[in-house]
């Protein structure tokens, strides 16, 4: 009897975790509707969830999704930059594709509490595990391709990860890859501020050799600048000026 007992209020701890957010929600915050909302909650299920294993758990869509998201990356960089080598294609696309970038954008799209994981896995924290965390974000992208196929998928990837800020140069200098841009808007959503601001204050020099200084705005207090030879490089460095400093009340 005790162990019945035990095996029910392990169960029902587990439900309680799942309905912290409901997939609705989830939709909202991913920006995509799904057609078959049973691909989402695949998604976030932990295999530790209710003991159903790996066959009932995220992981065969984790293992689709880092497929996509490989192919994705390598396709926008293969289409962005026409004189990028293989060898530098790949070094690219392994910076932008780890851990710790994943974990960040599941992060920035609240995914943790959406996640359903056992009671063990949570009372230790598990649900915020940066690995727990970057293998949803793979997981997600699967089931986004499954419902809405590759373009759908590959938007998705480009506007999560940032693509388009992503300085190919700085990647291929053999420096750790980081996303200042993204990591202070989780910083902002963290605080509950509103989502960062940036505007360009200057732009010198001739066409073809312009250097732009950008200052990033936390609602209309300037908390960061930075220059550089593009509007983006310029961003991100504006980025990780105000991360540097940027303190809230």
């Amino acid at each position: 009897m005790a162990g019945q007992r035990s095996g029910r209020h392990h169960k029902e701890d587990s439900k309680a975790i799942s309905k912290e957010g409901s997939l609705h929600q989830l939709e909202g915050l991913l920006g995509v509707s799904f057609h078959d909302r049973s691909l989402l909650r695949k998604a976030v299920t932990h295999s530790s969830f209710e003991g159903g294993g790996p066959a009932a758990g995220n992981e065969r869509l984790e293992f689709l999704g880092d497929a996509v998201l490989k192919l994705t990356c390598a396709w926008y960089f293969y289409e962005k930059d026409p004189v990028l080598a293989e060898g530098e294609l790949s070094a690219i696309v392994g910076q932008i594709v780890s851990e710790r970038s994943l974990a960040s954008a599941a992060v920035r799209l609240g995914l943790s509490r959406f996640l359903m994981v056992s009671h063990s896995l949570e009372v230790t924290g598990g649900r915020e595990l940066p690995s727990v965390l970057a293998d949803a974000f793979e997981a997600v992208i699967g089931a986004v391709f499954l419902d809405q196929g590759l373009n759908a998928a590959r938007d998705f990837v480009v506007n999560n990860l940032q693509l388009d800020t992503i300085d190919t140069r700085d990647c291929l200098k053999g420096a750790s890859f980081r996303n200042y841009k993204a990591d202070l808007q989780e910083l902002f959503q963290k605080r509950g501020k509103a989502l960062p601001e940036y505007r360009v204050v200057s732009e010198k020099g001739p066409d073809h050799d312009k250097t732009f200084a950008v200052s990033v705005y936390s609602e209309e207090t300037s908390v960061g600048r930075g220059v550089g030879k593009t509007k983006k490089e310029a961003e991100q460095a504006a980025a990780e000026d105000a991360l540097s400093h940027v303190i809230f009340d």
